[in-house]
């Protein structure tokens, strides 16, 4: 998947390295300003899901690496001040937009979050930044999570700009929706039911360093050592038989399956009527 060529941008691109393919996310602002004016654009939804599609039938690919294209950001929604311009409101209203296409970026690509679900390879999450909203879904597909100490995680959904990233810009739209975007079918296998809810309720701010002490991320590491231990963990994934480890993840992943079948319907649809409503009730104008 290229990066980009002329007018024609993408939301994420991968690079194979050697038996590791490498899914690599690209700034929000950047590239969806850049969709703007191009010719087209997939979103990170659709290149993510598209990725890992690819890479789950590539025989050359054992082990998956998800980051972000910048340090300091794995993936983030944008900034708070973006939902003041008219034109933004306008793209996300679902009743001026239209089906066509929907957030996802086209029904044509994999869906992202069952792909995570299904595919019988490791992925490693190296978390190079902050991580809000539709970056922590794909940060909960995850199958084991190297992260920088200091970044951030929050869900965002019902935030209503009360989430404010490492740089202390405050992210998200000023609204709240259901969360839909799959980390809800997925929440239930990390957290017990009270953190899960105060999660999802009220879009706290938690370092990875607090998830790592909640035994949620597998190591919290500085910034410095965050390659060398994600270079240790896929050299072990790799001594590995692929066989052996794609039958292990098939019956690690049966319950989150079960939970992501039960789940991401009822949430997709919430969601979608939350912006019908908001944009009912005149607030995307």
């Amino acid at each position: 998947m290229a990066v980009e060529k002329e007018g024609v941008v993408v939301g994420a691109y991968t690079e194979k390295r050697g038996e590791v393919g490498w899914i690599i996310m690209r700034d929000y602002d950047k590239t969806s300003n850049a969709s703007l004016t191009a010719k087209s654009y997939t979103h990170i939804s659709a290149a993510v899901g598209q990725a890992l599609h690819d890479f789950r039938f590539d025989p050359e690919v054992r082990v998956i690496v998800l980051t972000g294209e910048n340090d300091g950001e794995f993936y983030r929604v944008a900034r708070g001040q973006s939902y003041m311009d008219a034109g933004n409101r306008a793209r996300l209203n679902p009743i001026l937009r239209g089906a066509k296409g929907g957030l996802q970026g086209g029904p044509r690509a994999p869906n992202a979050m069952e792909v995570f679900a299904l595919i019988e390879k490791p992925i490693v999450a190296r978390v190079n930044g902050d991580t809000i909203g539709l970056g922590q879904a794909f940060f909960w597909g995850c199958d084991i999570i190297v992260a920088r100490e200091d970044a951030i995680i929050s869900d965002v959904h019902t935030g209503m700009q009360t989430v404010v990233d490492s740089n202390g810009e405050v992210r998200g739209f000023p609204w709240a929706v259901t969360p839909g975007d799959g980390a809800q079918s997925f929440l239930a296998m990390f957290m017990p039911p009270t953190l899960m809810k105060e999660y999802l309720f009220t879009s706290p701010v938690w370092s990875m360093k607090k998830l790592e002490q909640m035994n949620i991320v597998n190591y919290a590491v500085p910034m410095s050592e965050l390659d060398a231990k994600v270079d240790e963990m896929v050299a072990k994934l790799l001594k590995r038989p692929s066989s052996v480890l794609a039958h292990a993840k098939r019956v690690a992943q049966k319950r989150l399956i079960e939970n992501w079948n039960l789940h991401q319907d009822l949430a997709s649809a919430y969601e979608a009527l939350d912006f019908f409503t908001h944009a009912a009730q005149g607030n995307m104008d």
